[in-house]
């Protein structure tokens, strides 16, 4: 049945086509560089973290735009999800402490604000979102020493230290790319690392013959990537796993929630990266 209608159909099929196409062309044409600058521009002008006013203002900015260009309806649908946030007072870094105890160099607290940005607030530190608290630290070491890298933090990365047994008591310092954030998290921590440094390597980030922002595109040494480290493998909330979070949703206690790292992680620019490899 499925071949017979296939091969009666409408002989008015390439009729159809012709508008299609014209469809088409309509769209890339107005794929212009200048309306995606404007729009990235807007989105990214102001900070806008999950689950803050910012980013319910930009919601409803979007919902409006969306509005405007013919949708017939746009709702925003209200989910109670685990968020987490950076502490402002205190920000994280991670220090090298000599043998008196001493910090002689501290990683960035913030990113230098690119020009136009000075007097931006509510600027999010550096962080990764639902890294525990922690302040581990390693004073002695076995074959490989107390700060460890571990390329791209993926399970090929960590087979052979630990075929060696020698990864235990170790901080890692990986890359990102390659695997998702949350995948390094988790391959670090059933290795037995004690904490994890994330930064972008400019072998990843910085092409050959660009400008760094806001020259050009490239991430700036100073730049970081946040995101979350979470481990859930697409079921959503930690909390809800599995379903939406809405308000009548069944919780687990966050002493239950799926996904939490174990493990204190951070992340640095390469520039600070450097500081510490070196």
């Amino acid at each position: 049945m499925y071949f017979t209608g296939w091969y009666i159909k409408s002989s008015n099929e390439a009729a159809n086509i012709v508008p299609q196409n014209g469809l088409k062309k309509a769209f890339l044409d107005e794929l212009k560089a200048e309306n995606i600058k404007k729009f990235l521009y807007n989105f990214t002008r102001i900070p806008h973290l999950a689950g803050t006013e910012q980013n319910f203002v930009l919601a409803k900015q979007i919902q409006s735009q969306w509005k405007e260009f013919g949708l017939d309806s746009v709702e925003l649908a209200h989910y109670d999800v685990l968020l987490s946030y950076p502490n402002k007072t205190h920000p994280n870094y991670i220090s090298i402490i000599d043998e008196d105890g001493n910090e002689i160099f501290n990683t960035s607290l913030f990113e230098p604000p690119p020009p136009g940005y000075e007097n931006i607030s509510d600027v999010v530190p550096p962080f990764s979102a639902f890294s525990p608290q922690g302040m581990p630290e390693v004073k002695s070491f076995y074959f490989c020493g107390f700060l460890e890298y571990f390329n791209y933090s993926s399970h090929i990365d960590f087979r052979y230290c630990i075929y060696l047994l020698i990864f235990w008591l170790f901080i890692v310092i990986a890359r990102y790319g390659k695997v998702f954030r949350g995948n390094k998290v988790k391959n670090a921590q059933l290795a037995g690392a004690k904490a994890v440094i994330l930064y972008s390597d400019p072998a990843d980030y910085f092409a050959p013959g660009v400008q760094s922002y806001p020259d050009g595109w490239n991430l700036p040494g100073g730049g970081v990537q946040r995101g979350n480290i979470l481990n859930l493998n697409g079921a959503g909330d930690p909390l809800t796993p599995g379903y939406p979070a809405n308000e009548y949703a069944y919780r687990h206690d966050i002493t239950e929630a799926v996904g939490l790292p174990n493990i204190p992680v951070h992340p640095i620019g390469y520039y600070d990266a450097q500081r510490l490899l070196e």
